[in-house]
Protein backbone atom coordinates (compact mmCIF):
# COMPACT_ATOMS: atom_id res chain seq x y z
CA UNK A 1 0.00 0.00 0.00
CA UNK A 2 1.41 3.49 -0.62
CA UNK A 3 -1.42 5.32 1.47
CA UNK A 4 -0.01 8.72 2.67
CA UNK A 5 1.72 8.81 5.67
CA UNK A 6 -0.17 11.62 8.42
CA UNK A 7 2.49 14.56 7.94
CA UNK A 8 4.76 12.69 5.41
CA UNK A 9 6.86 15.80 4.49
CA UNK A 10 10.98 16.71 4.39
CA UNK A 11 12.62 19.06 6.29
CA UNK A 12 13.24 22.23 4.91
CA UNK A 13 16.82 22.96 4.22
CA UNK A 14 18.65 25.01 6.81
CA UNK A 15 19.31 28.83 6.76
CA UNK A 16 17.90 31.12 4.55
CA UNK A 17 15.92 29.47 1.33
CA UNK A 18 13.58 31.13 -1.41
CA UNK A 19 11.03 28.68 -1.06
CA UNK A 20 6.93 30.02 -1.25
CA UNK A 21 5.71 30.65 2.03
CA UNK A 22 2.97 28.72 1.69
CA UNK A 23 5.58 25.89 1.06
CA UNK A 24 7.05 26.58 4.07
CA UNK A 25 3.67 26.29 6.06
CA UNK A 26 2.60 23.19 4.40
CA UNK A 27 5.97 21.47 5.58
CA UNK A 28 5.83 22.25 8.89
CA UNK A 29 2.48 21.55 9.37
CA UNK A 30 2.71 17.87 8.05
CA UNK A 31 5.99 17.48 10.26
CA UNK A 32 4.31 18.80 13.58
CA UNK A 33 1.45 15.85 12.23
CA UNK A 34 3.60 13.16 11.67
CA UNK A 35 5.27 14.02 14.81
CA UNK A 36 2.29 14.00 16.98
CA UNK A 37 1.53 10.94 15.96
CA UNK A 38 4.84 9.25 16.40
CA UNK A 39 5.07 10.80 19.98
CA UNK A 40 1.74 9.64 20.55
CA UNK A 41 2.05 6.42 19.34
CA UNK A 42 5.42 5.45 21.50
CA UNK A 43 4.67 7.55 24.97
CA UNK A 44 0.65 7.62 25.02
CA UNK A 45 -1.56 10.85 24.57
CA UNK A 46 -0.89 12.00 28.29
CA UNK A 47 2.70 10.96 28.39
CA UNK A 48 3.42 13.23 25.36
CA UNK A 49 3.85 17.04 25.40
CA UNK A 50 3.87 19.80 23.34
CA UNK A 51 7.95 20.03 24.06
CA UNK A 52 8.48 16.83 22.60
CA UNK A 53 6.12 16.76 19.61
CA UNK A 54 8.10 20.23 18.56
CA UNK A 55 10.98 18.80 19.42
CA UNK A 56 10.48 15.72 16.91
CA UNK A 57 9.34 17.85 14.65
CA UNK A 58 12.04 20.17 13.98
CA UNK A 59 10.28 23.36 14.77
CA UNK A 60 10.10 25.67 17.17
CA UNK A 61 7.61 26.25 19.92
CA UNK A 62 6.40 29.55 18.72
CA UNK A 63 5.73 28.10 14.95
CA UNK A 64 3.76 25.49 16.66
CA UNK A 65 1.40 28.16 18.49
CA UNK A 66 1.01 29.61 15.24
CA UNK A 67 -1.12 26.48 13.95
CA UNK A 68 -2.37 24.89 17.13
CA UNK A 69 -3.66 25.88 20.36
CA UNK A 70 -2.46 23.20 22.44
CA UNK A 71 -1.67 19.18 22.08
CA UNK A 72 -5.07 18.01 21.51
CA UNK A 73 -5.88 20.83 18.81
CA UNK A 74 -2.65 19.53 16.76
CA UNK A 75 -3.43 15.73 17.55
CA UNK A 76 -7.46 16.22 16.16
CA UNK A 77 -5.35 18.16 13.30
CA UNK A 78 -3.50 15.30 12.67
CA UNK A 79 -5.87 12.67 12.83
CA UNK A 80 -8.41 14.69 10.13
CA UNK A 81 -5.18 14.90 8.05
CA UNK A 82 -4.25 11.08 8.03
CA UNK A 83 -8.62 10.33 7.61
CA UNK A 84 -9.09 12.39 4.74
CA UNK A 85 -5.94 10.91 2.94
CA UNK A 86 -6.81 7.22 3.83
CA UNK A 87 -10.36 7.56 3.00
CA UNK A 88 -9.16 9.19 -0.62
CA UNK A 89 -6.27 5.88 -1.19
CA UNK A 90 -9.02 3.79 -0.07
CA UNK A 91 -11.42 4.88 -2.82
CA UNK A 92 -8.79 5.13 -5.64
CA UNK A 93 -7.79 1.33 -4.85
CA UNK A 94 -11.50 -0.20 -3.92
CA UNK A 95 -12.21 1.24 -8.02
CA UNK A 96 -9.92 -1.16 -9.11
CA UNK A 97 -11.83 -3.97 -6.91
CA UNK A 98 -12.91 -6.85 -8.93
CA UNK A 99 -16.85 -6.30 -7.78
CA UNK A 100 -18.34 -9.25 -10.21
CA UNK A 101 -18.95 -11.28 -6.58
CA UNK A 102 -19.53 -9.41 -3.43
CA UNK A 103 -17.99 -11.83 -2.09
CA UNK A 104 -14.12 -10.87 -3.33
CA UNK A 105 -15.26 -7.17 -2.47
CA UNK A 106 -15.43 -7.79 0.90
CA UNK A 107 -12.07 -9.79 1.05
CA UNK A 108 -10.31 -6.91 -0.47
CA UNK A 109 -11.67 -4.10 0.99
CA UNK A 110 -10.69 -5.63 4.16
CA UNK A 111 -7.28 -6.45 2.95
CA UNK A 112 -6.98 -3.06 1.91
CA UNK A 113 -8.17 -1.35 5.02
CA UNK A 114 -5.60 -4.00 7.70
CA UNK A 115 -2.75 -2.72 4.73
CA UNK A 116 -3.48 0.51 5.22
CA UNK A 117 -3.39 0.72 8.89
CA UNK A 118 -0.02 -1.68 8.96
CA UNK A 119 1.67 1.17 6.43
CA UNK A 120 0.95 3.43 8.96
CA UNK A 121 1.84 2.21 12.13
CA UNK A 122 2.02 5.29 14.20
CA UNK A 123 -1.25 6.82 13.01
CA UNK A 124 -3.02 3.47 13.62
CA UNK A 125 -1.76 3.22 17.30
CA UNK A 126 -2.76 6.80 17.67
CA UNK A 127 -6.66 6.67 15.90
CA UNK A 128 -7.33 3.13 17.52
CA UNK A 129 -5.69 2.60 20.70
CA UNK A 130 -5.16 6.88 21.67
CA UNK A 131 -8.11 8.36 20.71
CA UNK A 132 -10.04 6.56 23.38
CA UNK A 133 -7.22 7.46 25.89
CA UNK A 134 -7.44 10.94 24.79
CA UNK A 135 -11.28 11.46 25.42
CA UNK A 136 -14.53 12.71 24.53
CA UNK A 137 -13.27 15.64 22.41
CA UNK A 138 -11.32 12.76 20.11
CA UNK A 139 -13.95 10.40 20.05
CA UNK A 140 -15.39 11.86 16.35
CA UNK A 141 -11.70 11.18 15.21
CA UNK A 142 -11.70 8.02 15.96
CA UNK A 143 -15.65 7.67 14.26
CA UNK A 144 -14.19 9.01 11.54
CA UNK A 145 -11.95 5.88 11.06
CA UNK A 146 -14.74 3.23 11.36
CA UNK A 147 -16.98 5.13 8.86
CA UNK A 148 -14.80 4.34 5.69
CA UNK A 149 -14.59 0.50 6.44
CA UNK A 150 -18.89 1.03 7.26
CA UNK A 151 -19.14 2.57 3.61
CA UNK A 152 -16.84 -0.52 1.88
CA UNK A 153 -19.39 -3.08 3.98
CA UNK A 154 -22.69 -1.39 2.56
CA UNK A 155 -21.63 -1.33 -0.58
CA UNK A 156 -20.73 -5.27 -0.61
CA UNK A 157 -23.78 -5.57 0.90
CA UNK A 158 -26.01 -3.99 -1.91
CA UNK A 159 -23.92 -5.84 -4.09
CA UNK A 160 -24.38 -8.95 -2.62
CA UNK A 161 -28.04 -8.62 -2.76
CA UNK A 162 -27.36 -7.43 -6.11
CA UNK A 163 -26.38 -10.68 -6.83
CA UNK A 164 -27.91 -12.95 -4.67
CA UNK A 165 -30.84 -11.93 -3.61
CA UNK A 166 -31.88 -14.97 -0.98
CA UNK A 167 -29.32 -13.20 1.10
CA UNK A 168 -31.77 -11.46 4.27
CA UNK A 169 -31.22 -7.78 4.30
CA UNK A 170 -28.90 -6.39 7.64
CA UNK A 171 -30.47 -3.38 9.77
CA UNK A 172 -27.86 -0.75 10.63
CA UNK A 173 -27.33 -2.06 14.30
CA UNK A 174 -25.48 -5.32 12.49
CA UNK A 175 -23.20 -2.87 10.37
CA UNK A 176 -22.31 -1.18 13.49
CA UNK A 177 -21.57 -4.83 15.38
CA UNK A 178 -19.44 -5.28 11.97
CA UNK A 179 -17.17 -2.48 12.71
CA UNK A 180 -17.13 -2.28 16.49
CA UNK A 181 -15.90 -5.98 16.01
CA UNK A 182 -13.09 -5.15 13.29
CA UNK A 183 -12.28 -1.74 15.32
CA UNK A 184 -11.79 -4.33 18.44
CA UNK A 185 -9.54 -6.70 16.82
CA UNK A 186 -7.57 -4.34 15.48
CA UNK A 187 -7.28 -2.46 18.57
CA UNK A 188 -6.03 -5.43 20.52
CA UNK A 189 -3.73 -6.66 17.54
CA UNK A 190 -1.33 -3.20 17.85
CA UNK A 191 -1.48 -3.44 22.13
CA UNK A 192 -0.51 -7.58 21.86
CA UNK A 193 1.11 -8.25 18.48
CA UNK A 194 2.02 -5.13 16.78
CA UNK A 195 0.85 -3.09 13.45
CA UNK A 196 3.00 -5.80 11.14
CA UNK A 197 0.43 -8.43 12.35
CA UNK A 198 -2.67 -6.58 11.36
CA UNK A 199 -3.09 -8.44 7.66
CA UNK A 200 -3.21 -11.42 9.98
CA UNK A 201 -6.34 -10.70 10.89
CA UNK A 202 -7.52 -10.90 7.72
CA UNK A 203 -9.38 -14.73 7.63
CA UNK A 204 -11.13 -13.83 11.01
CA UNK A 205 -12.70 -10.80 10.05
CA UNK A 206 -13.20 -12.07 6.52
CA UNK A 207 -15.50 -15.27 8.16
CA UNK A 208 -17.18 -13.26 10.47
CA UNK A 209 -18.22 -10.82 8.10
CA UNK A 210 -19.60 -13.40 5.70
CA UNK A 211 -20.96 -15.19 8.49
CA UNK A 212 -23.07 -11.78 9.09
CA UNK A 213 -24.08 -10.71 5.91
CA UNK A 214 -26.06 -14.13 5.84
CA UNK A 215 -23.80 -15.72 3.64
CA UNK A 216 -23.31 -19.43 5.46
CA UNK A 217 -27.28 -20.11 5.37
CA UNK A 218 -26.98 -19.23 1.57
CA UNK A 219 -23.73 -20.32 0.08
Amino acid sequence: MTTPNAGSATRLPPGRHKLARDTVTTSQIQRLHRAAFEQIAAHGYHGTSVAAIVAAAGVSRRTFYEFFTNKQDCFRAACDYFVAAFDTDLRERATALDTRHWRTLIHDSLELYLAALADNPAAAQALHVETLVAGRELAEQRTQVQAILADRMHRAHRLARQQDPALPPRSEEVFDFIIGGIDDRVRHCLQTRGPTQLLTLLPLLNAATLDLFGATEHP
